[in-house]
């Protein structure tokens, strides 16, 4: 197949000057740095249409040529023609056989690779560095230290190599020993020796191995330019120092991408999405143009906070970038549409996608579920089946999700009796969750707690609080006592379970048991963290606490609030105050829950939209308002406004946002 169309040295017989014009034709006193141009040969064509012109041009080819072309060869993937050419050239020197061998070890052929280096008349260091690289690259550790450990004299780009084999292989804890042997054996490391063992040391989480290695980077003068500060604030932030990243960051004078990527990844890993969204503007602000990377990282922050604005701009910047729709993306899109309660927009960014992957279906099934389209999820899944794409434990988790939300009970239980039986797949905790969940929802309590007591593997704290909310939602105190017992007993200072407890005795009547449980808080010293309710507008996300008067527009705020609390009695709105278990008078409690953070957000959202909208189509506004209701302890937290208003106004009431 090669045969008819390679070159080799005896296909020129007689050298004559070009007859014609030549794409590559030169003047004479040119042609010898003709061969300097053979590695940046685009093509495996490029390089034989260079190699034509210049032997028929009637240049003498020396070594130095030769070694040019088999390298242009070996880079293009052309083995079988650097093969050849290296078997008919007249000598051959170390760089020759180096180049070649270089050339197998780069398209991971290492059996190929040893043999040739063990044919080598000669080997200096660059021969055995390249075969300790190509082993490491290629998953072969064992082969790479051996062949280390056999090496007649080292350099640092042989330890380099060996320690950058392990860390590549996840093999952290050899990577660093490594590092440190090199220490000992008194070899002066250099960049690239902290660029191979900073990732190590991220992936150990070691922060004090992580200021060590900062330190010799200090005390040897490595600069800290955009490579080595990105490696630095990457181990920190793995490592949960994430000021100290933070520090790096701020003083690294070479900001690049590639160190914006790697501080937003720590904080969105840090879950300081806040942080997140403000240093991407800042990141649009100092003009420096966002990669795949940053939009990847960027979305599960733009998700948590619902921030829809946003995340339509990162959509846009990434088609007007043409930056390439993978499924990870097009799954980060999916995520973050479903989450920002366009769901619509989440299936078209879907179906476009050509390259469907588990990732991506997972995605998109979850989203369903989540808004309550089960029957569309199941669907999707049947769909993913047909295609023969092979599911995971993520995916059956999403589709039991999805069969909760939407009270499908008995096509729940028959996907989680499938999973033994027809999927052979051993359910997890996460999948015993779901089932709880659909259960308790269905108002199947005591099932649910059977199930609960007969499963193989310890109950988590997700799934006794599912049960314990399901109880309150269907007023079961017996079973809901239960769940609390259990939570208190292994999480004796998580506030929710004895909130989620109070409020269970408080909506059964027993007002008593609700204040009881409230003092065995006190007692303890046990304290809520309070909610809070965020809403983007115009790019800018708002935070509002229960009666918060701490934004700027406080009384514009609460102006709106208590309109919307006079029309909303006016139609015979009666709040549900026997939650508030405050001792204060009924007016108090009615007070109490007007300026909780959520109403707070919707008046603020309402405020700010266009004239004439209504709670319920302000669905269709969503460009404009758009909330993420946070609450801590919430198996499912995303709350679009639109439902928020509905809720609010109890499906009926029409508020526009001037002069209700």
């Amino acid at each position: 197949m090669y045969a008819s169309s390679s070159l080799h040295v005896s296909d020129v017989r007689t050298p004559a000057p070009p007859t014609r014009h030549h794409p590559f034709e030169k003047s004479q006193p040119s042609i010898p740095f003709l061969p300097k141009t053979l590695p940046r040969a685009r093509s495996n064509d490029q390089a034989k249409q260079l190699h034509a012109y210049i032997l028929k041009s009637g240049f003498q080819p020396n070594i130095s040529f030769f070694n040019s072309l088999i390298h242009c060869y070996a880079s293009n993937g052309s083995l079988f023609d650097a093969q050849r050419l290296f078997d008919e050239v007249p000598q051959r020197d170390v760089v020759s056989w180096t180049t070649l061998v270089g050339g197998y070890a780069r398209l991971g052929k290492m059996c190929d690779a040893r043999k040739l280096f063990d044919e080598m008349p000669e080997k200096n260091g660059v021969s055995w560095n390249v075969m300790i690289q190509g082993y490491g690259k290629n998953g072969d550790v064992e082969d790479a230290r051996r062949l280390f450990d056999e090496m007649p004299q080292r350099d640092v780009v042989s330890w380099n190599s060996l320690i950058s084999a392990y860390a590549r292989n996840g093999l952290s804890e050899e990577a660093f020993t490594i590092f440190q042997e090199l220490m000992i054996a008194g070899v002066v490391p250099s960049k690239a020796s902290f660029l191979g063992v900073l990732p190590a040391v991220a992936v150990l989480g070691h922060d004090l191995h992580g200021m060590c290695v900062h330190s010799l980077i200090l005390k040897m003068g490595i600069e800290l330019d955009s490579t080595v500060s990105s490696a630095l604030i990457d181990m920190y932030s793995k490592c949960g120092c994430l000021e100290m990243a933070l520090r790096v960051f701020d003083t690294n004078q070479q900001k690049s991408v590639a160190s914006w990527n790697p501080m937003l990844a720590g904080l969105v890993r840090n879950n300081r999405f806040q942080e997140v969204l403000e240093l991407f503007r800042a990141m649009q602000f100092e003009k420096i143009e966002p990669d795949y990377v940053t939009m990847v990282t960027i979305l599960p922050a733009i998700a948590y906070f619902g921030a829809l604005g946003i995340g339509k701009w990162v959509h846009a910047y990434i088609e007007r970038s043409k930056i390439r729709m993978s499924a990870t993306l097009a799954s980060a899109l999916v995520d973050m549409y479903s989450k920002c309660g366009c769901i619509e927009i989440a299936l078209q960014v879907f179906n476009s996608t050509a390259d469907k992957t588990v990732e991506l279906y997972n995605a998109m099934i979850s989203g369903l579920a989540v808004h309550g389209h089960g029957r569309a999820a199941i669907a999707l899944f049947s769909q993913m089946q047909a295609s023969h794409l092979k599911f995971d434990d993520i995916t059956l988790a999403a589709v039991l999700s999805a069969c909760s939300h939407s009270g499908f009970v008995d096509e729940g239980l028959q996907i989680f009796a499938a999973m033994k039986d027809e999927y052979k797949m051993t359910p997890k905790i996460q999948h015993y969750g779901c089932v709880v969940d659909l259960l308790g929802r269905a108002g199947m309590l005591e099932e649910a707690k059977q199930l609960i007591e007969n499963m193989p593997i310890e109950p988590d704290v997700i799934i006794w609080k599912s049960l314990l909310g399901s109880c309150k939602t269907h007023g079961n105190v017996e079973i809901g006592e239960l769940a609390a017992r259990h939570l208190i007993k292994s999480y004796p200072n998580d506030s929710s379970s004895y909130i989620m407890m109070s409020n269970l005795y408080a909506a059964a009547g027993h007002s008593n048991d609700a204040v009881a449980l409230r003092k065995m808080m006190n007692n303890g010293r046990i304290r809520k963290e309070p909610g809070f309710s965020t809403i983007e507008l115009g790019g800018v996300v708002h935070e509002f606490l229960v009666g918060d008067k701490s934004h700027p527009n406080v009384e514009v705020v609460y102006a709106m609030l208590d309109e919307m609390g006079r029309k909303l009695k006016s139609v015979g709105h009666v709040p549900n105050t026997k939650l508030v278990l405050f001792d204060i008078d009924e007016e108090g409690k009615e007070t109490a829950l007007h300026h909780h953070s959520e109403k707070l957000a919707v008046a603020f959202g309402l405020i700010n939209s266009s004239p004439g909208i209504t709670a319920a189509s302000i669905i269709s506004e969503m460009d404009h308002v758009h909330a993420r209701i946070i609450g801590k302890h919430n198996i499912f937290t995303f709350v679009p406004i639109a439902s928020a208003s509905i809720k609010i106004v109890e499906l009926s009431l029409e508020i526009t946002s001037k002069g209700i």
